[in-house]
C-alpha cells in the first residue's frame, strides 16, 4: 500500500506544492531525478534490445526511423508541448541520437517552444471566455495558477526543466495573462533542457 501511495504521489500535481502554495523544492528535485533515471533506464533497455537482438538489423525498423525524420520528431514534440497528453518529449530521443547535437537541440527545442507558445495563445483565448476559463482552471488543478501567480515567469522556467506539467502551465499562463515577452523568454529554457538531455543520453551511449 505504501508503494502504491508513493507512485500515486509521484504523479500528483498538487503534491509539488506546500500548504502555503510554495514549491516543494525537495520533492521536485527528487522526482526530477527519479524521472530522469527512469527515462535513462528505458533508453538503455531500448539500446540493448536493438544492439543485441535481430531487431537492430530489421530493415523495417531502419526505414521507419529514416521516414520519421525531422518532420516527425518536430511534430511529436510540438503536439506534446501543446496538448495535455500522457506523453513526454523524452520518448523521442531514440530517433535523434544519430543527429548532431546542434540539429537535435535546434529541432526539439524549436518545436517545444512553438508548442509552448501555441498553448499560451490558446490560454489567452480561453481567458476571454469566463465559463471556459473556469473549466480549464478546474481541469488543470489549482497548482498551475498558484505557481504562476506566485513565481511568474519562473514557473515557466522550472516547469520547462522538470516533470512539472509544462503544457498545462503554459496554457494557464496564457489564461491568467502572463506578459507575452516574459513567457517567451521563459520558454526558451527548453533549448537548455534539450541540450542537457542530449548530452546525458550521448554520455550513456558512450559508456555502454
Amino acid at each position: 500500500m505504501k508503494i502504491i501511495n508513493w507512485v500515486r504521489s509521484l504523479f500528483s500535481k498538487e503534491s509539488y506544492l506546500l500548504e502555503d502554495g510554495t514549491l516543494n523544492v525537495k520533492v521536485l528535485m527528487r522526482r526530477t531525478l527519479t524521472f530522469t533515471v527512469t527515462i535513462l533506464a528505458l533508453y538503455l533497455l531500448v539500446i540493448k534490445l536493438i544492439t543485441f537482438t535481430p531487431l537492430g538489423e530489421s530493415e523495417v525498423l531502419k526505414q521507419f526511423i529514416l521516414d520519421f525524420g525531422v518532420q516527425g520528431v518536430a511534430l511529436y514534440v510540438y503536439l506534446v508541448d501543446l496538448l495535455v497528453l500522457p506523453l513526454s518529449v523524452d520518448f523521442i530521443w531514440a530517433f535523434v541520437m544519430a543527429w548532431s547535437p546542434f540539429k537535435a537541440i535546434l529541432v526539439m527545442g524549436t518545436s517545444s517552444v512553438a508548442g509552448a507558445v501555441s498553448a499560451y495563445l490558446i490560454g489567452r483565448l480561453v481567458g476571454l471566455i469566463p465559463p471556459i476559463k473556469r473549466w480549464v482552471m478546474k481541469v488543470s488543478g489549482t497548482h498551475a495558477e498558484v505557481l504562476i501567480n506566485k513565481y511568474g515567469v519562473w514557473a515557466i522556467v522550472v516547469s520547462g526543466l522538470t516533470p512539472l506539467p509544462f503544457s498545462t502551465i503554459c496554457t494557464v499562463a496564457g489564461a491568467v495573462k502572463l506578459k507575452p515577452h516574459l513567457f517567451l523568454l521563459g520558454s526558451l529554457v527548453r533549448y537548455v533542457r534539450m541540450g542537457i538531455y542530449y548530452f546525458i543520453f550521448a554520455g550513456l551511449i558512450y559508456i555502454t
